[in-house]
């Protein structure tokens, strides 16, 4: 896209190496005009980045950044990406943010088919980054088989600031492709103008619509509507060509926040409901739905993080409080009336700059959702103590009833080896067998619960029944109050000393003594 005043820019777009090679020799052949020019490129390939990074002798880092997708990495992998120092990475003329993009997806098999797509890419994106797919599915009033997947996504921007008014900035934007199948989260962000008139809607037609098919139809678009104030700053900051882009991006964190409040939501519920944690799957799906957000959340606050480090050199930042709240103006005022003293930064309500408080507001929110993820784990381990105790008291009147059990058999059981002992007991009638049997072994049984009930008076059968009646006296309670009867006949002057004092301290009075 080639910018030119009081001019909307045109948008060829060329799927051929051969054809953006001519077209380029073509452009440089006949510019005439100063142009600040911006080259979108959707996916990378080696044809593009020879093409592009021998034409513009760009920095190979800018390329290699923007390919790989690596959390971490092991020890042996010749790939790894060294972090620069800040005051390096300051220095580049490129830079690199990775966010996150929520995709819906309504059956097993359209996320497949995306899969499969996305593993044809030139650069490395999991459309499943997390494999949290399915922890998440069949939530509260989802659809069954449907899912919600969170890739990892770069943008990369490189400049080619003008030396002087006569030379053009030159800047490069890659951007991610996007698969066929699916759809954005909640059907995409809103648009970043307001809503038209009456009148104006009438001079509206269909071509100048925003096409959501893909996050390069996207970036096509609000980039060509960068109006002359952005354009007049842009050899101010040549980062002002990345406004639209750092938009669509603060557009998707703050979708992903919504999910991530949606999903939290949900999980509370499941804690909350009446039938919860009848069986032990119940506490294990929470916690398996839980723990996606738990291990990735400090990965998502990195990301926020270094996005603002790369985008806002320190100096234009200091007097923005990240503790301040996001309803007080009082630190964007400040941060305006100190960069126009300086003249030539551009103030919070327009250029990058005014993206900043942006960014602090999905920083907090992310703290806010970490706050909440922690009291939901605090929470799940609670109702889990609590489910644990409910099994051992249940767990107990088992036992109880066991050792019941085993109350009344233990002394049939010692009657049966008493009688097996004497040498003519089998050789006695059987009639006199049962009847010595019950003989001794009732009476041993009935004395056994009596010295089991009698040791046990304050849940004992017989003694509580033995009180109810009257036939014994009733329990005593140990407490204070037996002896302030007592006290209450006793003169109180004569039980509490009286105290004065006195210069060396508290000391009895002179009657007391």
């Amino acid at each position: 896209m080639d910018f030119l005043p009081q001019k909307e820019p045109e948008k060829p777009v060329y799927n051929d190496i051969a054809a953006l090679k001519d077209a380029l020799d073509a452009t440089h052949a006949a510019s005439t005009k100063v142009t600040d020019r911006l080259i979108i490129v959707e996916d990378l390939s080696r044809d593009v980045v020879e093409l592009l990074g021998a034409r513009y002798d760009i920095d190979p880092l800018f390329f290699l950044s923007h390919i790989g997708d690596y959390l971490f990495h092991n020890t042996r992998d010749p790939w790894v990406e060294m972090p620069d120092l800040d005051v390096i990475a300051r220095q580049r003329s490129f830079f690199t943010l990775q966010y996150l993009r929520g995709r819906y997806f309504s059956t097993p098999r359209d996320f497949e088919k995306a899969e499969k797509e996305s593993g044809s890419f030139n650069v490395l994106r999991r459309l499943d980054s997390d494999r949290s797919r399915e922890r998440l599915q069949n939530g509260l009033l989802d659809v069954n088989g449907a899912s919600v997947t969170l890739t990892r996504t770069k943008t990369s921007l490189w400049t080619r600031p003008s030396k002087g008014t006569k030379e053009p900035v030159l800047a490069i934007l890659l951007v991610d492709p996007t698969v066929s199948s699916g759809f954005p989260l909640w059907n995409g962000p809103r648009p970043f103008e307001s809503t038209p008139s009456m009148q104006d809607l009438a001079r509206i037609s269909s071509d100048t619509t925003v096409n959501r098919i893909s996050l390069f139809d996207d970036a096509v678009y609000w980039s060509s509507k960068l109006g002359a104030k952005e354009l007049a700053k842009i050899h101010q900051d040549p980062k002002c060509f990345a406004i639209p882009m750092l938009q669509l991006v603060l557009a998707d964190w703050k979708t992903v926040l919504k999910h991530m409040k949606t999903m939290l939501g949900n999980i509370e519920w499941e804690f909350e409901r009446p039938h919860w944690g009848e069986t032990t799957d119940d506490i294990d799906k929470s916690l398996k739905k839980l723990s996606p957000w738990r291990r990735n959340m400090h990965y998502y606050k990195a990301m926020v993080a270094e996005a603002i480090d790369r985008l806002f050199p320190p100096h234009e930042r200091t007097h923005v409080s990240h503790d301040s709240q996001p309803g007080s103006s009082a630190p964007l005022t400040q941060l305006n009336h100190d960069n126009n003293a300086h003249g030539g930064v551009p103030t919070p309500s327009s250029g990058i700059l005014s993206l900043l408080y942006d960014f602090y507001l999905v920083q907090q929110q992310m703290d806010t959702s970490q706050q909440r993820i922690e009291g939901i784990q605090a929470m799940a381990t609670n109702t889990i103590n609590i489910e644990e105790a409910r099994r051992a008291v249940d767990q107990n009147k088992h036992l109880a009833r066991l050792t019941l059990l085993a109350t009344i058999f233990i002394p049939l059981n010692f009657t049966s080896s008493f009688l097996s002992m004497s040498p003519g007991f089998a050789s006695q009638a059987s009639v006199t067998t049962v009847w010595l049997f019950f003989a001794l072994g009732v009476p041993l049984t009935l004395s056994a619960l009596i010295i089991v009930d009698v040791t046990n008076p304050k849940s004992g059968l017989l003694v509580t029944t033995l009180r109810r009646w009257g036939l014994l006296p009733p329990k005593r309670e140990k407490s204070l109050a037996g002896k302030s009867d007592m006290s209450d006949k006793v003169e109180l002057g004569k039980t509490i000393p009286f105290f004065h004092r006195s210069k060396t301290g508290v000391e009895p009075s002179r009657q007391d003594r």
